[in-house]
C-alpha cells in the first residue's frame, strides 16, 4: 500500500504556521510579571526618594532650631567666665587676658576661597577668670606655605587682648588613618583634641573654643590686619535654605520617576 508523500522541500506546515500565537505565547506569559516588577521598582524608587527628601527637611529643620537658640543666646554678652551656665555653647563672650603664643595649634587641612590653609588657635587666659583655667581661641584661617614641610610664621602675640566671640564645642571630626604627627610648637593637628591638648601644654583648658569674632590689643593689633588672619567659622557648615533645596530635588525625582512609570504603563511597554 503506497502511502502519499508531500513533494520535496514541503514536509508539512511547520508548527509556527499552523499556529501563529505559539511563538508570542512566552512573552504574554511574562508579562504580567515585567509589569509587576517595574512596578515594585518603581515604588521602591519613590519610597526611597522621599525619605531622602523629608530627611533634608528634618536636617533643615534641626538647623533652624539650633539658629535660633544661638540667635537668643547671643543677645547676651558674658564678661566672665563665671558667668557662663553649664551649657555654653552659643554665649557671645567678651574677655581681656592675654595668650601663650608658644602653644599655638594649626588645624589641617583648611580651605578658604579655593586656598589651602590652618585654623590657628592659641590658649588664652582671661584675667576676669580667678580659675587656673585656659581658653582655647580660634583666631581664624592662615594661608598655608607652599610647601607641606613648612609651617605659616606666626606673629609674635604678647600684652593684653580683649577676645570678643562665640564659645562653641569642638567639631567631631573623624581622621582616617596615619600615624599622628610627633608635638612640636606650633602643632599641626588633624582634630582638635582637648585631652590632648591639656597633656601636651601641660596645663588645664575649659571644654569649649572661643570662635573669636574679633581680637584687639590697647596697641591697635587687630587679627585681620596685624596678623593677616580671617575669621572663617560659621555656626551652621549648611544653610537650612540649602538643605530645603536638597530635599526638593529630590521630591522632584520622586515624581519624574512616578510620572515616566504611568506614561510607560499606559502605553503598555513593559
Amino acid at each position: 500500500m503506497s502511502s502519499i508523500l508531500p513533494p520535496a522541500g514541503q514536509e508539512g506546515d511547520s508548527l509556527s504556521d499552523q499556529d501563529p500565537e505559539c511563538e508570542l505565547a512566552p512573552s504574554a506569559r511574562l508579562r504580567p510579571f515585567r509589569r509587576f516588577g517595574f512596578l515594585l521598582f518603581t515604588l521602591a524608587m519613590t519610597v526611597l526618594l522621599v525619605k531622602l527628601g523629608m530627611w533634608q527637611v528634618s536636617r533643615a529643620a534641626e538647623k533652624e532650631a539650633l539658629l535660633t537658640q544661638l540667635d537668643v543666646r547671643q543677645q547676651h554678652t558674658l564678661l566672665g567666665l563665671s558667668d557662663l551656665p553649664k551649657e555654653g555653647k552659643g554665649y557671645r563672650i567678651d574677655v581681656l587676658g592675654q595668650f601663650d603664643a608658644s602653644k599655638s595649634v594649626l588645624l589641617d587641612n583648611q580651605t578658604h576661597l579655593g586656598r589651602v590653609g590652618y585654623r590657628w588657635m592659641m590658649p588664652f587666659k582671661a584675667t576676669q577668670d580667678n580659675n587656673e583655667k585656659w581658653l582655647l581661641v580660634e583666631l581664624g584661617w592662615v594661608p598655608a606655605p607652599a610647601t607641606r614641610d613648612v609651617l605659616p610664621t606666626l606673629p609674635n602675640v604678647t600684652g593684653a587682648f580683649h577676645v570678643r566671640g562665640i564659645i562653641d564645642l569642638p567639631s567631631d571630626r573623624v581622621v582616617l588613618g596615619g600615624a599622628s604627627e610627633s608635638v612640636s610648637w606650633p602643632w599641626r593637628v588633624q582634630s582638635v583634641d582637648m585631652a590632648a591638648i591639656n597633656a601636651e601644654t601641660g596645663e588645664s583648658f575649659y571644654p569649649w573654643v572661643v570662635r573669636a569674632a574679633s581680637v584687639a590689643s590697647d596697641a591697635g593689633e587687630q587679627l585681620e590686619t596685624t596678623w593677616n588672619v580671617i575669621p572663617v567659622w560659621e555656626p551652621v557648615v549648611m544653610k537650612p535654605e540649602k538643605h530645603y533645596a536638597y530635599a526638593m530635588q529630590w521630591f522632584g525625582l520622586a515624581l519624574v520617576v512616578w510620572v515616566g512609570f504611568l506614561i510607560w504603563w499606559r502605553k503598555g511597554r513593559v
